[in-house]
């Protein structure tokens, strides 16, 4: 059995917090919950799609089902360490994630290169021999069908977001009235436009969150447990629809919608600060 978690299905509730209620939750966590053994970290998502990002148009529809493929690693990891490529999947509120482990240079060949997964992973191996064990698991395999299929059905995926955050994940301590809930605070959320840099643009990272707002997620298979309710009731934190790529998605389209006004009424004043140039 792999070390890690490849395969999830949990309810996840998004909370865009300002300074204020951060610290009231923060707050209420003490003796209930504890930062995880990895602290602070710093996450980068590259998310894909087709050239007319219609996989997060149709997200933002709100439908029952909705699905996204994405690139995912931790820290700054060197070319023999583990990323992820996952496949996030949301039906009916219920979200189910799937995902494989390999080399930041299998990844690269996998969803680039369109090496198959397999091969990809042999001729570019993890520095770790146990997690290269694990990437070439039959059931690791199972998942990597399963994003080829998911391929397939949208053709011609490719780059179109990074989107990076400051992350810090909480978890119950022994005997806490918590079992089963975990809590992750997002701050510093920035996204990059990688269709934009095809065009020569798109090299800055831009924020997506105001000063001291941090997005906070519950991810659990259950009901809250009562303290979080009444801690969120009281500092009046409701949950909000928030994806990170969809609003990066949304930002750029504002920024082309305006290039379109300026062009279309020359006699308007240029921006300096478009985004998604």
């Amino acid at each position: 059995m792999a070390s890690f978690t490849d395969t999830f299905e949990r309810k996840e509730v998004k909370y865009r917090l300002n300074a204020k209620q951060h610290r009231e939750v923060l707050d209420a966590l003490a003796g209930r919950m504890a930062a995880d053994e990895y602290g602070r970290t710093r996450i980068t998502s590259l998310y894909f799609d087709t050239p007319r990002r219609d996989l997060i148009a149709r997200s933002l529809e709100k439908p029952l089902y909705k699905e996204k493929l994405r690139l995912r690693w931790y820290g700054t990891p060197t070319s023999g360490e583990r990323v992820y490529v996952e496949i996030k999947k949301k039906y009916d509120g219920i979200v189910y994630k799937r995902r494989v482990g390999c080399s930041l240079t299998a990844a690269y060949a996998y969803l680039m290169g369109r090496v198959p997964y397999e091969n990809a992973c042999v001729q570019n191996p993890l520095s770790d021999q146990v997690q290269q064990d694990e990437a070439l698991t039959l059931h690791s395999i199972q998942i990597a069908r399963e994003i080829d299929a998911f391929a397939a059905r949208y053709r011609n995926l490719r780059p179109s977001m990074y989107i990076v955050c400051e992350r810090t994940a909480y978890a119950p301590v022994p005997g806490a009235d918590a079992d089963g809930l975990r809590i992750t605070f997002d701050s510093g959320v920035a996204y990059r436009d990688v269709l934009a840099g095809e065009r020569g643009a798109g090299s800055t990272f831009h924020p997506l969150l105001g000063l001291g707002e941090t997005i906070m997620e519950v991810k659990t298979a259950g009901a809250y447990p009562s303290w979080l309710v009444e801690v969120l009731g009281g500092c009046q934190a409701y949950p909000s629809s928030f994806s990170k790529y969809g609003a990066a998605y949304q930002e750029c389209e504002r920024a082309a919608g305006v290039r379109f006004v300026r062009n279309a009424l020359p006699t308007l004043t240029s921006r300096k600060d478009d985004r998604c140039a």
